[in-house]
């Protein structure tokens, strides 16, 4: 088996929910990553301060922990398959009702086009974070499925006896795409994590407090297990965020660590 894989482009309009339209469905870029290591590290909620959170699953750059920096990632190994696609994506550990982890195969990360045709999107600003998901978006923003049906709220779902390559149980968080411009520049964080980025929509675009259109990443995290319910699966996060169903907690943060040129030069050939 392949120890990473490469990013590519594709033109499937059906890959792109909840947002895709014919204008955009080509409008886009995909990088699959595979499982990088596991932490009670948080560097964008918990900076410096190793064991702070609950666990974790990171993706993509190798050396994400609660000491990483800016630079430090750039000097990093990814497993993203190519070179220069050093971000870090991370989402809270999945575990089973008896307490033993499930292992995360891969994440697979869709890098769309802006919410208007003819609006530029804006690539990520070096250094930029955010989370996306939890309580709040469950079963809209974020949920669980099998590869492609529609979104459960919880993640006790049984993909087992599916099609190839429906069997596995996923993760799906999308994540904001309107950034706030504050004194000429995109602001690339907030207390919250969240508060910098808003959701838009395809009729109206980006609101006038957000107005920057930022590529639209969804993540679909597949996971090593067919049957959640036999199973009782639940995420680390769920008491800590009082979701009401195992698995309501979903969420996910974002690290812009790629490497700027590299990124750059995507959004504009691929997203513009």
């Amino acid at each position: 088996m392949r120890r990473s894989m490469i990013l590519t482009a594709i033109v499937v309009a059906t890959l792109i929910s909840p947002f895709a339209t014919p204008a955009h469905a080509e409008k886009i870029f995909i990088v699959d990553c595979l499982f990088a290591h596991r932490a009670k590290d948080d560097p964008i909620v918990y900076p410096r301060q190793p064991g702070a959170s609950h666990m974790h699953d990171f993706f993509g750059n190798k050396s994400t922990n609660a000491f990483s920096t800016y630079r430090s990632m750039l000097r990093a190994m990814t497993n993203c398959g190519m070179a220069g696609e050093s971000a870090a994506y991370w989402a809270p550990t999945l575990v089973r009702g008896n307490g033993t982890i499930v292992t995360p195969r891969r994440i697979k990360v869709y890098y769309r086009a802006g919410l208007l045709s003819g609006r530029r999107t804006y690539p990520f600003p070096k250094n930029f974070r955010m989370i996306a998901g939890g309580v709040n978006t469950i079963g809209k923003y974020s949920g669980w499925n099998c590869d492609g049906t529609a979104l459960s709220k919880t993640a006790r779902i049984d993909c087992s006896g599916r099609s190839p390559g429906h069997t596995y149980v996923r993760g799906e968080i999308i994540f904001p795409m309107c950034g706030e411009m504050r004194a000429g520049r995109i602001v690339t964080d907030s207390p919250d994590h969240r508060s910098h980025v808003v959701y838009g929509s395809h009729r109206t675009g980006c609101p006038r407090t957000h107005p920057v259109q930022l590529p639209a990443i969804k993540v679909n995290i597949r996971y090593g297990i067919s049957n959640c319910k036999v199973a009782r699966c639940h995420l680390v996060s769920d008491m800590m965020m009082h979701a009401s169903v195992p698995g309501g907690s979903l969420h996910a943060d974002f690290w812009n660590t790629w490497h700027q040129r590299l990124l750059a030069r995507l959004v504009a050939t691929k997203l513009n």
